[in-house]
Formats: structure tokens, C-alpha cells, sequence
């Protein structure tokens, strides 16, 4: 499978709320969230792509002295086929390249799979963040040491 990663473009915005909504029925980022993540961090919003068709995002950008790892999904017929893992990994390669030395992420305690995905791929639960999400279900701040 030939998957293409590069910057998202604004006609890849439906497409990438396409896979937002099927993928985070209760927190899913409004279309203007998009557009502004895009607008602050242009070069950190990446898009996979297989032939013509996006099948998944990332938004990752550089804070002071880490990476936030905002979003990242992928349609839900493209899971299990390393695309997550191949997004991740392109922003913490890049990143390191930065001299940024820890990526951070919220993910909600009750997601099971990402937390696997996640530790899967070096992240470590560091600590529980009451009432983080809108409808004041907890998260699991995670970390990577890079």
C-alpha cells in the first residue's frame, strides 16, 4: 500500500471531517477548529493519502519545550494497517530533528484502543486529568521521551 503523507490543504477539510466525526462521536472537532489549527500551524497538520483519497490526519506542533500531539484519525476502513503509526512517527522523527526532547497527548481514560496504540508506540500514561473533556469524562495525560 502506497501511502503518501504531506500538508493538508484546505480542499482536503471535508474529507478530514469526514474521518473526525466517524471517529469522535462525542468530541469531534467542529470544521472552524480545523481551519484554525490550520491557520496557526500550517506545517503541522499532515494528511495521509492512498491514490486520491485522504485516509488520515495529524495535527502535531512544537510548544515551548514539547510536542503536542493535538488529533490524529484515520478512516475507520484504512485502521490496523500502520497509517497511525506511520503519522506518528513522522512527527516525533521531525520533531526530534527540532532537539524537542517529549510529546505529550490527552486521550480519553476509557478509550482503550488508543491508550494500546499509543503505548504501543512508547507513550507512557503519566497521570489522570479529572473532568478534561467537555462532558467532564476524564483523560490520561501520555508521554514520550524522545
Amino acid at each position: 500500500m502506497n501511502i503518501k503523507l504531506r500538508n493538508f490543504q484546505f480542499p482536503d477539510l471535508n474529507s478530514i471531517v469526514k474521518i473526525e466525526n466517524a471517529s469522535f462521536s462525542v468530541d469531534a472537532y467542529p470544521k472552524k477548529r480545523f481551519e484554525k489549527l490550520w491557520r496557526l500551524h500550517p506545517k503541522d497538520f499532515i494528511v495521509a493519502k492512498l491514490r486520491d483519497k485522504i485516509i488520515g490526519y495529524i495535527i502535531a506542533y512544537p510548544k515551548r519545550y514539547f510536542i503536542d500531539f493535538d488529533s490524529l484519525a484515520v478512516d475507520k476502513k484504512y485502521r490496523k494497517l500502520g497509517i497511525g503509526k506511520k503519522l506518528v512517527n513522522f512527527m516525533l522523527n521531525r520533531f526530534k530533528k527540532k532537539w524537542l526532547k517529549r510529546a505529550l497527548l490527552e486521550v480519553r481514560t476509557t478509550n482503550k484502543t488508543a491508550i494500546a496504540f499509543y503505548q504501543k508506540l512508547g507513550f507512557k500514561i503519566k497521570k489522570t486529568l479529572k473532568g478534561y473533556y467537555r462532558d467532564k469524562a476524564d483523560a490520561y495525560r501520555m508521554e514520550k521521551i524522545l
